[in-house]
């Protein structure tokens, strides 16, 4: 038994010790039931066991007289061969067998058996377990801990007192389709994250969700509001699942194994079960869902076992959600490879207003009172439509009527810091006045600064104690009544001393912003420029630390030169080589293989061009050209926080060309601001060539509300291309895009080319847009395709004899029947004599109703011959081919030339 316990890892070995006289075989019953449970327990216990008997001996030995059994010498020991038949009484006396059975001498009467092979006994044992895991106590557990920590949230951590219910969220949620094929990405609305989890026709069986949305834009309220609905049980799709396990990934340690952050986020002390019998579970069972919040909060490592679960190396079977900002996406996606994609847009207009009144539920003048000044402003279709930024306003709101309400962050932050400051020293009863902060304040706001650009530069996001502590105790004490920093626990067992963070990181990045400006402030221009060249030595790194730019700008005012002078030095220096194709692109359409260029790296990485080619199929973009554009934004983002707008006009649109694609609400904004500065209006005055305004917007969604409002102001607009962005989706019938947009396309007068193609346009938006269309004596190219024109023949009928300069008509896949068609080809025939195309594939038409159309136009169109043919070739879905072969075969092949 003491070779068991010291050598578990050796063979299997079976003593037998018997003498002729039979001695040695006299036992006691009870010796004999203690000997057999031994064994028993050895056998369980371990894959090596010493069995005693005392039965006789499976081979003949001789006595020695002179025997001493002390002298054996078990090296020199003789193997006793098994003689024919012996086998089977050698099974029978022992419980474990094996391939490479051997029998020595160690004795008279007396042999050793050693079996090598693996246990039958041990494997059945090893493959049942003992007790089975205690699957509803640790729903319970869960349960408990979700309904306690997440049934309300602490939005403000200076305020323990302020809660709000997690069900009060009414952030949107739209689901991002991509073709199997990895064809063109259309949205999706969805009511939750949840029906992200129900099968779709183009992924049976969602089990990769990649969640991104901008900061504060609620993707920790969200996914709180997901586990929570899991503990009530309502749901179909998060019922499915046995467990749910919500994990924040700043508080994972370097040290620790999934277990342990599940563990130590998640369940008590006192839990029924071990790590061990939870990663066991884990590994056998599929009905588990794991959500990852904040991976951009995150540095990942390969060998961490929360890596190891993203890439798929670990607990394939399990369900997996993970939120992140967009700047980390391109890593997700290469890691990851999610098979549902989803992005959290924020609040809606009408959400703004429910938010606000529930806020105010005991002061509804006062909610009608902010709501006024919001919609006054358009500030509710800008950063009130971020759930963090609107609850700020509303804070500042409850304290002070005439608050500074804007659409910049960085005053908003200021009056927000102010708040608190004021708040703690009428709490301790200190005196402030004006901008003298008290010098404990002082000392410690200069401090944090640092802290915070620090630790984002180091990808740092969690501090510990002795890095908040070793300037003074006194200063983390200040910030923490401040509100500044969050206490939380050390996810560390070996090391359980507590945590610090920012409330947000937005904070940590205004904070960061802070100690840029106050440097620039402080130092000459050279310092200031050797500060920037140090952290933001690449256009990558711009992107990566925009909204730390933003906010230095913003608090440096006029001195904020310094950085606009480094950011149109880099520009030239790193973007130079693709503006001229950036720009002429949407005419073109030649394609270089940028992605292969060296030259780009500084640019974006390969990662961040798998995430860039991803977005660029909503609008047929190249990857690189929005490397290109998010540099463009932070830009933008950074005059607009400065309020000097026209310095972005006259530094970065040069080529009078104004082109975004997918833009947030926050650029929608700031480019509301481009259309009145000044700078565009004084560039006006001159040649029509030169004072010609080309506007692209392509997928701007619900935030082109207020843009729209502004095209009147700019009458040199000779290009207005809004290709999906969503015009008949969004807004109700009073308010909606396409009401607004018909309202000032009568003010572009010298609009040479319009762009409304793949906006869900209904007929009713229609009957508002295309009238008007006939004040545009110059339009010359009118792209509508991907419509739903049904029904509006006659009004082409009555538009088309006042637009006689129009070379291009496409109507491609926009629902109109044969007789719609040959209407509106008689009417273009008789009006349009300088038309080239006119193209009106994939609508309701036979092929003898397509040849019919293709006599009319042919009869004065100059190039008719060459049109015909073109038509001809490009023929597709005439009833009798729909659902054929060649149908799809004709579809496919010339998809591709409908991008407008």
């Amino acid at each position: 038994q003491r070779a068991t316990e010291t050598e578990a890892s050796s063979p299997t070995v079976t003593t037998s010790v018997g003498t002729p006289g039979g001695s040695d075989a006299v036992a006691s019953h009870g010796r004999h039931e203690q000997t057999e449970k031994q064994r028993k327990r050895q056998s369980d216990e371990t894959s090596c066991s010493v069995e005693v008997y005392t039965e006789k001996p499976l081979t003949e030995v001789d006595a020695q007289p002179d025997y001493d059994p002390d002298a054996v010498d078990v090296n020199s020991m003789d193997v006793a061969p098994i003689g024919p038949g012996q086998e089977h009484a050698m099974a029978c006396q022992t419980s474990q067998q094996g391939t490479n059975n051997r029998t020595y001498n160690i004795g008279p009467q007396s042999t050793v058996h050693i079996y090598e092979g693996s246990s039958a006994l041990e494997a059945t044992d090893d493959s049942t377990p003992e007790f089975p895991f205690p699957l509803d106590q640790c729903q319970n557990a869960l349960k408990l801990h979700y309904q306690a920590e997440m049934g309300q949230l602490q939005p403000l951590a200076w305020n323990e007192d302020f809660m709000m219910k997690t069900d009060d969220i009414f952030t949107d949620v739209d689901l991002l389709l991509q073709s199997p094929k990895g064809g063109n990405i259309s949205r999706e609305t969805l009511p939750s994250v949840a029906d992200a989890l129900v099968a779709r026709p183009d992924c049976p069986c969602p089990r990769r969700v990649l969640i991104e949305g901008q900061p504060g834009v609620g993707k920790t309220t969200t996914l709180s509001k997901l586990v929570l609905d899991w503990t009530k049980g309502d749901n179909k799709a998060l019922s499915e699942f046995d467990l749910v396990f919500y994990l924040a990934l700043r508080k994972v340690a370097e040290s620790q194994s999934l277990v342990d952050c599940i563990f130590d986020q998640l369940l008590p002390e006192d839990s029924p079960f071990d790590e061990d019998g939870l990663e066991e579970y884990l590994q056998t069972n599929k009905n588990v869902l794991i959500v990852f919040d904040g991976y951009d909060e995150w540095e990942p490592q390969e060998s961490h076992d929360i890596s190891k679960v993203l890439s798929g190396k670990i607990l394939r079977d399990c369900c997996v959600i993970v939120s992140t900002r967009p700047s980390r996406t391109s890593e997700l996606l290469k890691t990851m490879r999610p098979d549902t994609r989803l992005e959290i847009n924020g609040f809606h207009q009408e959400n703004v207003s429910i938010y606000v009144h529930k806020y105010f539920s005991n002061n509804i003048s006062k909610a009608e009172t902010l709501l006024d000044k919001l919609n006054s402003s358009y500030l509710s279709t800008g950063i009130t439509l971020t759930p963090m930024f609107l609850l700020l306003i509303c804070i500042l709101w409850e304290e002070r009527d005439d608050v500074l309400l804007s659409d910049r962050l960085c005053p908003l932050y200021d009056q927000l810091v102010l708040y608190l400051i004021t708040r703690l020293c009428a709490k301790e009863d200190i005196h402030f006045v004006g901008d003298n902060m008290p010098p404990n304040i002082a000392t410690a706001m200069l401090f944090l600064e640092k802290l915070a650009l620090d630790g984002l530069m180091r990808g740092k996001l969690v501090f510990e104690e002795e890095e908040v502590t070793h300037y003074s105790i006194d200063v983390l004490g200040t910030l923490l009544g401040l509100g500044f920093l969050h206490k939380q626990r050390s996810p560390s067992k070996l090391r359980p001393s507590p945590q610090y963070s920012f409330p947000h990181k937005t904070m940590q990045e205004y904070f960061a912003g802070r100690y840029i400006a106050s440097y620039v402030t402080a130092k000459d221009e050279s310092a200031g420029r050797s500060l920037l060249e140090e952290n933001f030595g690449t256009v990558r790194k711009v992107r990566e630390m925009d909204n730390v730019l933003i906010f230095a700008c913003g608090r440096l005012g006029r001195k904020a030169s310094v950085i606009f002078q480094y950011l149109v030095d880099l520009h030239k220096k790193d973007l130079g080589l693709i503006e001229e194709d950036f720009y002429t692109f949407y005419d073109v359409r030649i394609l270089k293989d940028w992605v292969r260029d060296t030259k780009l790296d500084n640019l974006a990485s390969k990662v961040d061009y798998t995430a860039f080619q991803m977005t660029g199929l909503f609008t047929d973009t190249p990857a690189v050209f929005f490397a290109y554009q998010t540099y463009m934004e932070t830009t933008l983002l950074c005059y607009f926080e400065w309020g000097q707008i026209d310095g972005f006009v006259e530094h970065f649109i040069r080529k009078r060309i104004i082109q975004f694609s997918d833009p947030t609400h926050r650029v929608c904004r700031a480019l509301v601001q481009v259309m009145k500065c000044d700078q565009l209006r004084q560039a006006q005055k001159g040649s029509p060539q030169q004072c010609d305004i080309i506007l692209r917007l392509l997928h701007a969604g619900k935030y082109l509300g207020p843009i729209l409002d502004t095209l009147g102001a700019c009458p040199c607009i000779a290009e207005l291309n809004l290709r999906q962005s969503y015009l008949g989706r969004y807004g109700p019938t009073v308010t909606r895009p396409s009401l607004q947009l018909s309202r000032q396309l009568p003010h572009l007068k010298r609009l040479r080319k319009l762009v409304l193609s793949w906006n869900d346009l209904l007929p009713e938006d229609a009957q508002l847009i295309l009238p008007v269309l006939e004040s545009l004596r110059m339009l010359e190219e009118l792209y509508l395709s991907g419509n739903d024109l049904h029904g509006t023949s006659d009004i082409f009928s009555n538009i088309l004899p006042f637009l006689i300069e129009l070379k291009i008509l496409k109507v491609f896949d926009c629902c109109m029947t044969s007789a719609e068609i040959i209407s509106i080809a008689h009417a273009t025939v008789k009006n349009c004599k300088k038309m080239s195309i006119f193209d009106f594939d994939s609508n309701i038409t036979t092929r003898q109703e397509y040849r019919r159309i293709e006599q009319i136009l042919s009869l004065t169109l100059p190039v008719a011959n060459e049109l015909a043919t073109e038509q001809r070739s490009r023929f597709h879905p005439a009833a009798e081919m729909v659902g054929t072969k060649e149908g799809r075969r004709m579809f496919a092949k010339y998809w591709s030339s409908k991008a407008n």
